[in-house]
């Protein structure tokens, strides 16, 4: 049976490592990280044979986008799940068309949108009245149908509850950006740096943030709060062998919005990249 894909998890979020100047390998001509204070000095865990190898392409026509919409307060489904809408659009902002969730089926939701032989390389919000919308992307264009994932939607209340429990105050006029790395397969890597400007990265473990981490653990699960609205470029790195330096695993530039949740997968990057 094919397992479904942990993607990104809203937990109790925020703290992390100062970032670090970037350099270039020569030899690779890929990005690498001086290593920031608590750098993992393992090698980064996941399936990451794809890494630095051209984008797949798909057919032409349309393509499924299927995943679930939860509550971070019922992350499982058990309760019933709010009647949201998923809305998927270019990476302009044309809509590409809705669906709503399916109730009877855990909040599960499948949205046909038409791609070409490059892919779906736009992105899909999921939005409910009285909870913030849920602003998903990839880092890489979806060729595949499979299951995306879960958006577990919250309230501004509870992302004010557990940044408050963890000495953080959520800023008015500011986003939040969750996120994890993926391996080749869409599971986590774990001992990645993630890099998000000048923002401080907290690292989660399940629901929670692991004040002690510096890097993501087997989820690869990642959240930075009060992020100012507007273009931001998010980066993870990863030891690729022992005593190598951490390189660039994925970069993405997302979107954020003020009053809302911005998700990005973090997919292996590609040649071109």
């Amino acid at each position: 049976m094919k397992r479904l894909r942990p993607l990104l998890l809203v937990g109790v979020f925020l703290t992390g490592c100062p970032s670090a100047a970037p350099t270039t390998t020569p030899e690779e001509n890929v990005e690498t990280l001086t290593d920031p204070p608590g750098a993992p000095s393992e090698v980064a865990d996941g399936r990451l044979n794809c890494l630095g190898q051209a984008a797949t392409t798909g057919s032409a026509g349309a393509l499924e986008l299927t995943g679930y919409v939860r509550t971070l307060a019922d992350p499982d489904g058990l309760q019933p799940v709010p009647a949201a809408t998923v809305e998927a659009f270019t990476p302009d902002g044309t809509s590409l068309g809705s669906a709503g969730v399916d109730v009877t089926k855990r909040g599960r939701v499948s949205l046909s949108v038409p791609v070409k032989a490059t892919g779906f390389d736009g992105y899909a919000v999921a939005s409910y009245a009285g909870y913030l919308n849920w602003r998903l992307q990839s880092s890489r264009p979806k060729v595949t149908t499979d299951v995306d994932g879960w958006a577990f939607l919250a309230t501004q209340a509870e992302i004010d509850a557990r940044a408050s429990a963890v000495g953080v105050t959520t800023a008015v006029g500011t986003g939040l950006l969750v996120g994890a790395v993926h391996d080749c397969d869409g599971f986590g890597v774990a001992n990645a740096v993630v890099i998000v400007g000048t923002q401080t990265v907290r690292y989660i473990e399940g629901f929670d943030v692991a004040a002690s981490r510096n890097f993501t653990s087997s989820t690869g699960r990642f959240v930075v709060a009060n992020v100012p609205p507007g273009a931001v470029t998010v980066k993870a790195f990863g030891r690729l062998k022992a005593g190598g330096p951490l390189t660039l695993l994925s970069s993405a530039q997302v979107t954020v919005t003020a009053g809302a949740m911005s998700a990005i997968d973090l997919a292996p990057r590609p040649a071109a990249q």
